[in-house]
């Protein structure tokens, strides 16, 4: 998703439990949200005490700036999956990052993405080999048939590994989502939202081993 204004911005974290904000720092955030609490302690430790400041019940907002989330390791993200897939009320929780991708996708797919809107940024096609491209614009407007279909040439595509053909499909899966998110910007239709959301669940499932044709028909159709 994209935001083209401090005030979109603004909206888009007070009316999210958890959300990425695609931002080189966290000085925009900081400055939109005075009284935030900016998570600078990446450690286990620091972790845990966000952790124990979330056990209350707040009766006003209180937001938290994870600062440069793609530094977190993967064990403190792991102990953040509770805390930001069912936020507690008037607990928000944004996760600032100038690389989401670093992010695992447990932690991706609990919140959306949200990227400061530039110049040209829709009519930019994603970064991905030419057959990833074209077998993600397939899959964006794919109906049931469509979607099968790919879910079986993408299983019988020959590698090496079988690890090479989950992360081709999960390479298919990201640039789907980023195709998606940019006709959702520029129509504003619901149902590229609906499917973003299938292609975040099928994109977890498959990274977290699977099975690649059942996943990408039971989470798409």
């Amino acid at each position: 998703m994209f935001y083209n204004s401090d005030e979109e911005l603004e909206k888009v974290i007070k009316n999210a439990g958890t959300c990425i904000i695609a931002e080189k720092s966290s000085e925009k955030l900081e400055n939109l949200l005075k009284n935030a609490i900016v998570v600078e302690d990446k450690t286990a430790d620091g972790i845990q005490e966000i952790i124990d400041m979330t056990t209350t019940k707040a009766v006003k907002p209180r937001f938290f700036i994870f600062k440069d989330a793609e530094k977190l390791s993967n064990i403190c993200q792991n102990r953040l999956l509770k805390l930001l897939e069912e936020p507690k009320e008037n607990y928000h929780f944004i996760l600032q990052t100038s690389s989401p991708e670093a992010l695992l996708p447990t932690i991706r797919s609990r919140a959306f993405i949200y990227a400061p809107l530039r110049l040209n940024a829709l009519e930019t096609p994603p970064e991905a080999e030419k057959e990833v491209f074209e077998l993600s614009k397939r899959l964006l407007v794919a109906d049931t048939t469509g979607i099968i279909e790919i879910a079986e040439e993408i299983g019988k595509k020959k590698f090496k590994e079988t690890s090479e053909r989950r992360e081709f499909a999960l390479k298919v899966l990201e640039t789907t989502i980023e195709l998606a998110e940019k006709s959702y910007y520029k129509t504003e239709k619901e149902v590229f939202t609906k499917k973003i959301n299938g292609l975040i669940l099928a994109h977890k499932a498959i990274f977290e081993n699977g099975n690649l044709k059942l996943q990408l028909v039971a989470n798409l159709v």
